[in-house]
């Protein structure tokens, strides 16, 4: 019994043993089957591999190692009796564009073992959008009203562009398109000026295509607007208003010229000199006017615009005042200690004022009474005003200001309408009265910045308006500023300043560039509600010098 236990424990362990050897031999020769091997990938495109086993068998696989940059799908399955499709594909995210990476793909089975497949990329350079204009920016200079630029495509990818324009002074001939790599377009651009101010304009027009590539494009325009009345020719010498027909009368040189100006209409009647102009006076009511010149007079009927007589004087007229009384006063230009010409029109008579003499360069302003003359000297230390008697024809000297050096006058002077204020070159106001006790008596100041002198100055009292214009500097030799300021005419309130509008010229480098205008004369219109400034542009550096009329409205 005991030996046939035996006998069948060993037969059983025998055929375990024969079990066992038999599937590790199955084992060994069940093997995976890869086609391709190797791989060459390329972007965006799938590479098919086949997997399979031989003999074929039903094994589980699964992929047990790729590189980060792949995707494999499926990443695992059930072998089977046919090929099974592997999808291979490239992920450039993350790899360096132009560079060559590798990789190794392996496959494992349960049964079978595994097996591998090699793979490279070449990580392409991506085609590149360049979106590009021909220039980086585009101006246009005060006489230029078109140009014109490229919109390029310099890349290896066609793209649609447009742009977005919301200046209304900007027309560009297209807006939009579509260009082909390597290609340009053509843009011209047309400037419309009629809504723009003198200025320089800066705008900003953003181009933009389908790359997502935007360029900001900057345009800059120079703009000049006239807003003056400019005239073709003459140097303007002295100028007066006429506020009882609102006409303004000028006399030029080159050409000799008296002109009668109407500011609204524009309109202007010219009536040629025999001689170059000093000064001119015009007569309270506006119908004549007296122009001086060296050692002569012309008389004007301003409605006729006729020369009515041209008198002889001896003396270089170098101020004049046209009378009530039929007179005609001719201030001297040099010389000195000198008297005032009194001319008799009725008949031509010259006799020379009475008293102290006056110094040479005095100008002289009639009161509005038409019985008195008041003047401002020049050259003298301290600076003075004198009062003249005309009220017999003859002048006669009668005095000067209280003061000596106390309140600079500083050679020239204006009366206000009602001839009950005088307004000093210097911004200093004093008392115009009868008697001398009070007449020439300090009554406030004009505030003006750095202590300048005022070149031309008016009142308007009805209007409450004081304007005037100062000097650019202290100097003598300083020429007139390039603004208005603006004063209240009962308290002097200084109200603010208006910039005079500026020329377009060229320099003497050849460019067009603007010139400040210099505000030679200014006057008030009957009603206050305009204010008119003869001016010049600044000659320095400036090819030509132009002479034109601005209109300020006041109200």
């Amino acid at each position: 019994m005991r030996l046939n236990f035996w006998c069948f424990l060993l037969i059983g362990l025998s055929i375990l043993l024969i079990n066992c050897n038999t599937s590790d031999d199955i084992s060994s020769d069940t093997e995976l089957v890869v086609s391709p091997k190797n791989a060459v990938l390329t972007k965006d495109v799938i590479t098919k591999i086949f997997l399979s086993s031989s003999p074929v068998s039903s094994l589980e696989w699964q992929v047990g190692s790729k590189p980060d940059w792949l995707s494999v799908t499926p990443s695992s399955g059930v072998l089977g009796n046919q090929l099974t499709q592997i999808d291979i594909l490239p992920i450039s995210e993350n790899l360096i564009a132009g560079s060559t990476v590798t990789g190794t793909i392996e496959f494992i089975t349960v049964g079978a073992g595994k097996i591998s497949v090699e793979v490279e990329y070449f990580v392409e350079i991506p085609p590149v959008s360049q979106f590009g204009l021909s220039t980086e920016e585009l101006v246009f200079d005060y006489n230029q009203d078109t140009g014109n630029f490229q919109v390029i495509n310099g890349g290896e990818v066609d793209f649609v562009w447009n742009l977005n324009n919301t200046e209304g002074s900007l027309n560009f001939s297209i807006e939009s398109g579509m260009l082909k790599a390597g290609g340009a377009m053509d843009v011209n651009v047309l400037l419309d000026r009629s809504t723009l101010e003198t200025d320089l304009y800066e705008f900003s027009i953003t181009f933009s295509n389908d790359q997502d590539q935007t360029i900001v494009f900057p345009i800059s325009v120079k703009n000049f607007k006239e807003e003056k009345w400019l005239f073709n020719e003459g140097l303007v010498i002295d100028a007066e208003y006429d506020r009882v027909g609102d006409k303004l009368l000028l006399v030029t040189s080159n050409p000799n010229q008296l002109r009668k100006l109407d500011p609204v209409s524009e309109y202007e009647e010219i009536l040629n000199l025999n001689m170059p102009p000093n000064c001119i006076s015009i007569s309270q009511d506006g119908k004549f006017a007296a122009v001086g010149h060296d050692a002569r007079v012309s008389y004007i009927n301003l409605e006729t615009m006729q020369l009515l007589e041209f008198y002889s004087v001896t003396a270089d007229v170098f101020d004049v005042v046209l009378a009530p009384n039929n007179f005609v006063y001719a201030f001297p230009r040099t010389d000195q200690h000198e008297r005032i010409r009194c001319l008799d029109l009725s008949n031509g008579v010259e006799t020379l004022h009475t008293g102290n003499t006056i110094y040479a360069g005095t100008r002289g302003k009639l009161h509005p009474s038409g019985s008195f003359i008041y003047g401002a000297n020049n050259g003298l230390s301290p600076s003075d005003v004198e009062k003249y008697d005309i009220s017999e024809g003859t002048a006669q000297f009668l005095y000067d200001s209280p003061y000596h050096g106390d309140f600079d006058f500083d050679g020239n002077l204006w009366l206000s309408e009602d001839g009950e204020k005088l307004i000093a070159r210097s911004g200093n106001i004093f008392n115009t009265t009868i008697g001398q006790q009070s007449d020439l008596t300090y009554n406030g100041k004009l505030i003006i910045e750095n202590q300048v002198r005022f070149t031309t100055v008016d009142f308007h009292k009805n209007a409450n308006l004081i304007y005037g214009i100062s000097d650019n500097g202290y100097s003598w030799a300083n020429k007139p500023g390039s603004v208005v300021r603006k004063y209240t005419a009962d308290f002097y309130n200084f109200n603010g300043e208006i910039p005079l509008p500026k020329f377009l010229g060229t320099d003497i480098f050849g460019d067009t560039r603007l010139f400040d205008a210099e505000g030679h004369y200014g006057f008030f219109n009957n009603t206050g509600s305009s204010f008119y400034v003869l001016v010049k542009s600044n000659n320095e550096e400036n090819t030509t010098t132009q002479w034109g009329l601005v209109t300020i409205e006041t109200e």
